[in-house]
């Protein structure tokens, strides 16, 4: 009976985590084959720390070539479709076929949904976040505006650790009292899937640094000239340094293949990662997870792992014909850096039954240390 060959699309958290998995819990008869565009992947949660400069470029990235260390055959390409009723890929280096597929391709920026936003600033891209810690280097007086531009968009911590870390910096080099900080968000409250007590702890941390928070208002557009932000409350504040969190969306190939099923991002069942496609599975920041109280799951890189593991387990058992594995916990960590040497935490069952279960931590050099392992341990193929 010929092996299985299992494909994996996308090669970041989620993607990565099927694929290692998947490997280790097959015999050597199986194949598994991850495909990206891009042979190094960077942890976008990284930069926040990267703008203000206490990350290296080299410290933020992996190269997917060593998966091959793992038994994971690895093909850069680019996938032009997805043909789920042939259990194809058809990519920039031929077609690929599977017997179970796991999507894991993210999500996309578009750039263009916020008008005027490519004269702005951002930090969720490597260029994008390079580009913002030049100038950054050099800005002394002024106003800086942070806009998230709509919901949802991945690791939920990032804009109001980017204000903290902007906070520290300028303190750190001596021009804070001549530098106004700003945060926008569409949401109620900062981060606001963590619960109250979550929310109180950062907005009181935001406040007692002096930045001002905006909830109720995302951006949705920003001048020609870089130095102006219009709301969706129809307020405008003049800036010297824009930045925005993007609009995210589903790739291109992922909505055509018609997982998606005309919605924004691709329905999967919560306990197995599984699409409505038999043997497709979507993982990371491409699906949607409902949690008890009817929100979606927090697009973060800590779940995509979790989720690819899951589904690389359920993968496994039904070749090899084992029991499966328990169902997706929901379970996850993500870090919220206020300088450069403290960390605080968001963590908890995030599928627990009525409403998600968090903690959350303050800021601690502990938590930092905890930040900085969790990054190495990503580096290493360990998340």
């Amino acid at each position: 009976m010929p092996g299985k060959k299992v494909l994996v699309l996308g090669g970041g958290f989620g993607g990565a985590k099927a694929a290692i998995t998947s490997r280790a819990l097959l015999p050597p008869d199986h194949e598994v084959t991850l495909i990206d565009r891009n042979r190094r992947t960077f942890i976008c949660g990284g930069f926040p720390m990267l703008i203000v400069g206490e990350r290296a470029v080299d410290k933020l990235s992996r190269s997917l070539g060593r998966l091959a260390n793992r038994g994971v055959r690895y093909v850069q390409a680019d996938v032009t479709r997805i043909d789920t009723l042939g259990c194809t890929l058809k990519t920039t280096r031929g077609v690929f076929e599977y017997d179970y597929l796991v999507v894991a391709a993210g999500a996309e920026y578009d750039w263009s949904a916020v008008p005027g936003s490519k004269s702005a600033y951002s930090f969720y891209g490597l260029d994008e976040a390079r580009k913002l810690r030049r100038k950054l280097r050099t800005f002394r007086r002024g106003r800086v505006v942070v806009a998230v531009s709509s919901l949802p968009y991945k690791c939920p911590p990032a804009p109001f650790e980017a204000a903290l870390l902007l906070n520290w910096s300028f303190r750190r080099s001596g021009v804070r009292k001549a530098v106004d900080i700003h945060v926008y968000t569409p949401e109620p409250a900062p981060l606001a899937v963590a619960g109250p007590e979550a929310t109180r702890q950062i907005a009181d941390a935001l406040s007692s640094r002096g930045v001002t928070l905006h909830t109720g208002a995302a951006v949705k557009e920003v001048s020609k000239d870089g130095r102006a932000a219009m709301f969706t409350d129809g307020s405008t504040l003049d800036a010297d340094v824009v930045i925005t969190i993007p609009v995210h969306k589903t790739p291109g190939a992922i909505a055509e293949s018609g997982l998606t099923g005309g919605k924004p991002w691709t329905p999967v069942n919560a306990a197995t990662l599984e699409t409505s496609f038999p043997s497709v599975f979507a993982v990371g920041d491409v699906n949607v997870v409902p949690m008890a109280n009817g929100r979606p799951m927090p697009k973060a890189g800590v779940f995509a792992s979790g989720e690819g593991e899951t589904a690389a387990r359920i993968i496994a058992s039904r070749i090899v014909g084992t029991e499966p594995p328990p169902p997706y916990s929901g379970e996850g960590l993500c870090f919220l850096a206020y300088s450069g040497t403290q960390s605080g935490s968001v963590s908890g069952s995030f599928l627990a039954s009525g409403a998600p279960k968090v903690e959350f931590k303050g800021a601690t050099a502990a938590g930092m240390r905890g930040k900085e392992r969790f990054e190495r341990d990503w580096r290493r193929f360990k998340v």
